[in-house]
């Protein structure tokens, strides 16, 4: 069932070029459609929600990963820059 547009049932409706029922009719048509849009725009927006939240959460994962693994670096680095490495041994050299 296809509706009309808004503006010309009000015209015509204003023009006495429909009755108060068929204009009653087209309205409630309208708020139907609307309804059906609301509905359909809420289900895909808590879709797309449940999308960021799940890639909020691999972000976050992701992030704690690489702080755990530049701590470990800053931790071997340090260490590295407190004992620097001894002279090399020239027997062992070729």
């Amino acid at each position: 069932m296809s509706t009309y547009d808004y503006n010309k049932v009000m015209s015509d409706y204003e023009h006495g070029r429909i009755t108060v029922e068929m204009a009653m009719g087209h309205s409630l048509q309208h708020i139907g459609k609307l309804y059906e849009a609301q509905t359909s725009t809420s289900v895909n927006m808590r879709a797309e929600q449940a999308k960021v939240d799940a890639l909020e959460k691999r972000v976050n994962t992701m992030q704690a990963a690489i702080d755990r693994r530049t701590a470990f670096m800053e931790k071997v680095l340090g260490r590295s820059k407190q004992n620097p490495p001894s002279q090399p041994n020239p027997a062992l050299s070729i």
